[in-house]
């Protein structure tokens, strides 16, 4: 019995595909239960927290970070 909360494919390359489950916890004790839905909850802010950046990233056009270079002169 898997109680996955999401699947994730990717392939390089391509997209990332996240695909949610329902939660099947039938048959499991409540204080499983009960760490099951904190793990869920905390998996979904997670998530919240990268797609909030992205956001703010997507806003902020022509504002890409990028790596400082460093000149190094080779003798």
């Amino acid at each position: 019995m898997s109680n996955a909360i999401f699947e994730v494919e990717h392939r390089p390359g391509e997209e990332v595909v996240l695909r949610f489950k329902s939660p099947r916890f039938r048959g499991l004790s409540d204080p499983t239960k009960q760490h099951l839905r904190a793990a869920r909850k905390e998996v979904l802010l997670a998530l919240r927290d990268v797609l909030d950046r992205a956001i703010e990233r997507a806003e902020k056009p022509g504002e890409t970070p990028r790596k400082k270079r460093t000149k190094v002169e080779v003798q």
